[in-house]
């Protein structure tokens, strides 16, 4: 659970997978490296009743990129590890320091920052054992699974960077294994790790500390992957990086960042980007939040080489559980530093400071449901919570990230309740709160980031993922949840096919070609920049490509059926019309500030693009000078 400096709240539930990696090795492969030699393993997939393929793939698991960032290295950029003599590359590595409210089965009780929800009570039962995490500074590792034998020619890479709210999880869980991925479509994955929470985002807001050093573990590992990956067998020139959720946004702040420039050849970003309001967050906010952190671990914040020195101090398990407790976002989340994130990310994208890449981003349909689902509140885990309409009016305010003004809010409220039961003071309104926190959060600045892109040339393909899992992704989760946060990844990474996951993932036969199909879609996408080819099929409709005015995108069910113009009113309120209305009641130093930016992008984009067309116009139409009369 993530609440932010403000007190709004995002619930970061662990992903849960019960049963350890359990694929037989049948070999050990060698890649030789510049200096090093990595031994790495050979796993056999084996699937005859849905893909009807029988390969090996080849991992090499644990492989470091960077020096371990301990000791002095804490709260420093990464330093280039060069590896030299033999490695074993055959076990995953440890994740980075961090800590869920789901560890250890341990009941725990936040402190109550809304008068609402508090994180409470025993954890469900699963169908098995927890496998356990072992967490260390000493993290910056990733893992390259490739086909086997290695392939002839160079074959495209796709870079899975992992979600968590930038707080919790690993590029080495077992829900993120590629191993179907890799079979299915021939192609290189990477997962990797890189530092969470206060370990990657520190900062006293000055060159002391300068914090986001959890996008710099990924650009490191990303340059690494340019250095090495032929030797992999992979194209350094036909590069993927994808990611959900704080993933998501992370390959979205990778396509704003100067660092990452050269790096990566196109995107994929699920259920995150970096207009999302989570995604990212001001300097003043980060340095403002690990300031309470510091005092919480009772070092001085007057002098920041004595606050960093202090926090170095700070053993790992301690400074980990302070983080939680504080219940700070601004502490894990990327802040714009001039540096890794020159400037506001809705004010680059607005100008169009991205790289112009082929990309294929959406969410899913019932984004916010699981934040409800761990809510204390009646029934809530085993059937939708009761939110009458006077609850509904007491916790929208909290839900809301930029509206401030009381005209705001019930904007908002106008827009969202359910008026054909409103007459009604006990009915329940939760579905209301559910899509406002949706298109709110993920689904409207997905379509802004979408449109960005579009106007700017990218080829966009767009999805929002309306299949109702039969089996939750989540530890305990029923199924009124819907196609809630994350619920894709077991589709994308095919659990219900891979033996590890598919003796606890209760996907009927249906979802099993299903996720087929994502993985088509995914793998495809990796290879052309197009999702329909080369592996094409004339069972489902093509998918569309994103265009103005069509808006046509593909709706991941069972039907794979096409739509356009996805959540075109509520988006049209949150980006047209709040935008408005906020700036109506906004201090008048925020209009000024705000009209600014807008004369800026006007003289600075908008006009030279005006100009230049014209010129061509003038060029190509230039009339042909008459000849005198006679």
């Amino acid at each position: 659970m993530v609440v932010d400096i403000d007190g709004k709240v995002t619930i970061n539930a662990k992903l849960y997978a019960t049963g350890l990696r359990a694929v037989e090795v049948i070999g050990n492969p060698t890649v030789e490296l510049t200096d090093a030699t990595l031994t790495g393993i050979t796993l056999r997939f084996d699937d005859p009743d849905y893909t009807g393929l029988n390969k090996t793939i080849d991992a090499y698991l644990g492989v470091p990129f960077a020096e371990p960032p301990v000791g002095e290295r804490r709260f420093t950029d990464p330093e280039p590890l060069v590896l030299q003599g033999d490695y074993n590359a055959t076990e995953d590595k440890a994740e980075c320091p961090q800590l869920s409210p789901f560890d250890d089965w341990t009941p725990i009780t936040l402190p109550p920052l809304l008068p609402i929800p508090t994180l409470s009570g025993p954890i469900p039962t699963l169908p098995g054992p927890i496998p356990t995490r072992t967490i260390s500074e000493d993290c910056l590792y990733l893992s390259i699974y490739t086909p086997s034998p290695k392939p002839s020619s160079f074959v495209p890479v796709m870079v899975w960077i992992h979600g968590g709210g930038y707080a919790i999880g690993g590029g080495s869980e077992i829900i993120y294994d590629p191993i179907p991925i890799v079979a299915y479509a021939d192609i290189i994955v990477v997962n990797v790790n890189y530092r969470l929470g206060v370990f990657g985002f520190f900062t006293t807001g000055d060159d002391v500390a300068t914090g986001n050093y959890g996008m710099m573990d990924q650009v490191l590992a990303l340059q690494w992957i340019q250095d090495n990956i032929e030797e992999f067998g992979g194209d350094p020139n036909q590069v993927t990086i994808a990611g959900e959720s704080a993933g998501g946004g992370s390959v979205s702040l990778h396509m704003l960042s100067p660092l990452s420039e050269g790096l990566f050849q196109q995107t994929i970003m699920q259920s995150g980007n970096a207009v999302c309001p989570w995604a990212w967050t001001t300097m003043e906010r980060a340095t403002e939040g690990h300031r309470q952190l510091a005092e919480a671990a009772e070092c001085p914040t007057d002098d920041s080489n004595a606050m960093l020195s202090c926090m170095r101090d700070v053993d790992e398990a301690t400074l980990t559980r302070l983080a939680m407790l504080e219940g700070n976002g601004a502490i894990s989340a990327p802040a714009v530093d001039g540096h890794f994130l020159p400037e506001d990310p809705v004010e680059m994208v607005k100008r169009r400071q991205f790289k112009v890449l082929p990309s294929l981003l959406g969410s899913n349909e019932d984004e916010a449901a699981i934040n409800f689902a761990f809510f204390d509140l009646p029934s809530s885990l085993f059937e939708p919570p009761i939110v009458n309409i006077s609850l509904f009016r007491s916790i929208l305010p909290r839900l809301l990230y930029s509206a401030e003004a009381s005209v705001e809010i019930a904007a908002v409220e106008q827009h969202y309740i359910n008026w054909r039961i409103a007459d009604n003071a006990s009915a329940n309104q939760v579905d209301g709160l559910i899509r406002l926190s949706t298109d709110q959060t993920f689904a409207c600045p997905t379509e802004y980031y979408a449109r960005a892109l579009e106007a700017a040339g990218a080829e966009v393909y767009r999805y929002e993922m309306t299949h109702d899992p039969s089996w939750s992704v989540y530890a305990g989760v029923p199924q009124w949840t819907g196609a809630s946060h994350a619920e894709d990844l077991q589709y994308v990474f095919a659990w219900g096919l891979n033996p590890p996951l598919n003796r606890v993932v209760g996907q009927s036969d249906e979802e099993k070609f299903m996720s087929i199909e994502f993985m088509r879609y995914w793998t495809n996408f990796v290879k052309s920049g197009n999702p329909n080819e080369p592996i094409m099929t004339d069972e489902y409709p093509e998918w569309p490509r994103y265009t103005m005015p069509e808006q046509e995108y593909k709706q991941l069910s069972l039907n794979m059926t096409n739509d356009r113009a996805m959540r075109a009113a509520s988006c049209s309120f949150w980006l047209n019309y709040m935008t408005g209305l906020h700036l109506q009641t906004a201090p008048v130093e925020e209009v000024y500030e705000d009209w600014v930016k807008n004369y800026e992008l006007w003289r600075d984009t908008d006009m030279p693009s005006w100009t230049e067309e014209f010129e061509k116009y003038q060029d190509e139409n230039t009339c042909p000078t008459a000849s005198p009369s006679p």
